[in-house]
């Protein structure tokens, strides 16, 4: 309780600074829900802001953004004279932000580990024991409006995958956003679950196919290339393994993206093992203990081969 009531004082200390300011909030590329949920939230919260996210974004956070009429913009097309600053939301590092590059970073609200976070800002607002970042939102701000709560919602029940994740707080607190949207939990699901796109099938699927696997340290350790929606095949091929690495490569930014995927018995945190591969290729790499990602520049092959490497060596550890 001591660390919220510090991190509700440097939000209100934030808010003081800049509410009236134009400031563009933007979050991690590929955005999910709690993602662009935060986003949407915290947009309500600085009436002079606009939204931004790069590159396509995941099926529910498409589907919010729909449902409310967000302008959501590429950070590459904004001028950064005619803003006073950048709020980072759900994400801390340059990695998946790389637009946020020269910008100045008034505010950080963020729910990741510190492994890979490489931003710094005036206000950092981080909790890396809280499941989501929507949840530290509506925790900061319980006053946000009828629109706001329903997406607040949708981002805990998608990043708590489920409440796999939850602490009891997060029970509390989608109660309240339920009450206040008028929402019932099988219309929240259809947002935070939906049904995959076409895109995404071919993605599991082709990862099914090319699927290699180990058992090493203890787990079954599956490892798999694709050509977009590395983290929808990870969490699929996770489900039958014990820990997943899936690999696709980035022809624009020439890297690799990996996503990393365990089952919850596994005791090695995924964040550290990806901090540690992105690191020794030329990227960067952190997360969740049991969901991470990570940016290599080398190539898919070696790069799985490194995750494999330093995960058995973390288990036998």
């Amino acid at each position: 309780m001591e660390n919220q009531e510090g991190l509700r004082k440097t939000f209100e200390a934030f808010l003081s600074k800049y509410r009236e300011s134009r400031i563009a909030i933007a979050t991690h590329s590929r955005a999910d829900a709690d993602a662009i949920s935060s986003a949407f939230a915290m947009s309500k919260i600085l009436p002079n802001s606009v939204i931004c996210t790069s590159e396509e974004m995941r099926e529910g956070a498409k589907m919010l953004a729909e449902r409310f009429s967000m302008e959501v913009s590429e950070p590459a097309s904004l001028d950064k004279k005619e803003f006073d600053g950048m709020v980072a939301v759900d994400t801390g590092t340059y990695t998946l932000l790389p637009d946020a590059r020269g910008w100045d970073i008034l505010c950080i609200i963020d729910h990741h580990q510190a492994e890979g976070r490489d931003m710094k800002a005036e206000f950092e607002i981080i909790d890396d024991k809280s499941p989501s970042t929507a949840e530290m939102i509506a925790a900061l701000y319980p006053e946000t409006d009828r629109e706001a709560a329903f997406a607040l919602a949708v981002g805990i029940i998608a990043d708590a995958a489920r409440f796999k994740s939850a602490r009891k707080e997060s029970f509390s607190i989608l109660a309240e956003l339920m009450e206040k949207a008028d929402a019932e939990y099988a219309e929240l699901l259809e947002y935070a679950e939906p049904e995959p796109s076409g895109d995404a099938k071919m993605a599991m699927l082709k990862a099914m196919s090319r699927v290699k696997y180990v058992y090493s340290g203890g787990y079954i350790i599956a490892t798999s290339e694709v050509g977009s929606n590395e983290s929808s095949a990870a969490s699929l091929l996770a489900e039958a393994a014990d820990v997943a690495f899936v690999a696709s490569w980035r022809d624009r930014e020439r890297e690799t993206r990996i996503s990393a995927r365990a089952g919850k018995h596994v005791r090695v945190p995924l964040n550290k093992v990806l901090s540690e591969v992105g690191n020794a290729f030329g990227g960067a790499g952190g997360g969740h203990p049991k969901a991470a990602g990570a940016s290599s520049k080398e190539h898919t092959e070696e790069t799985l081969e490194k995750c494999v490497e330093v995960f058995v060596r973390m288990a036998e550890q």
